[in-house]
């Protein structure tokens, strides 16, 4: 806001004034993630690995390692994904597998069946899609790849679950939602 702006609304409201000094100038707090969705992930995301893993070659592997291996890009990956508006391999491999991974926990948490359905172009436009027959659960769109390439387990893991516990807080939203009047009710 312009510094006048910040004077009339001290000037009008001195509980603004003081509202707007006690606030940190900071990203907005992240809540904890519950542990069992960042298990049920982090399985979830080895086994869509594993499929694409034709002669088992990282099997063996710990969770992190595979992930690390065959999943998160490299620093060279990301500043190819930055260079003149192009989104490299890794990042084209990454967001079906991700919304795959999510598709399945939901599919276990819920016992519904759960769809993914992710699409980028080369420009990095694109979008992510968890879905259940007719109902929408998270939709994410992607511009200029954003937040892909993932470089490290943490950030894919929180930007998972995130979206899972987003997902799954609708989905019981809508049960609430059609529960007392029917499916017809919503329809448009």
């Amino acid at each position: 806001m312009e510094p006048m702006a910040n004077e009339n609304a001290a000037l009008l409201n001195p509980a603004v004034a003081e509202g707007a000094a006690l606030r940190p100038r900071s990203r907005k707090a992240r809540a904890d993630l519950n542990p069992g969705t960042v298990e049920a992930l982090t399985r979830r995301l080895c086994d869509v690995l594993d499929a694409g893993d034709f002669y088992g070659r990282h099997a063996s592997l710990p969770a992190a390692e595979k992930i690390g291996k065959l999943f998160l890009a490299s620093a060279g990956d990301r500043e190819q994904s930055e260079f003149n508006c192009s989104v490299s391999p890794k990042v084209r491999q990454q967001v079906p597998l991700l919304f795959q991974a999510m598709a399945g926990v939901m599919e276990e948490r819920s016992g519904l069946l759960i769809q993914s359905s992710a699409e980028i172009n080369g420009e990095g436009f694109g979008r992510g899609l968890l879905y259940s027959g007719r109902v929408i659960l998270v939709l994410r769109s992607l511009r200029a790849g954003f937040p892909f390439p993932f470089t490290s387990v943490e950030k894919t893991i929180r930007y998972g679950a995130e979206c899972i516990e987003e997902g799954l807080a609708f989905l019981d939203k809508y049960h609430e939602l059609t529960s007392e009047h029917g499916l017809l009710s919503l329809e448009g």
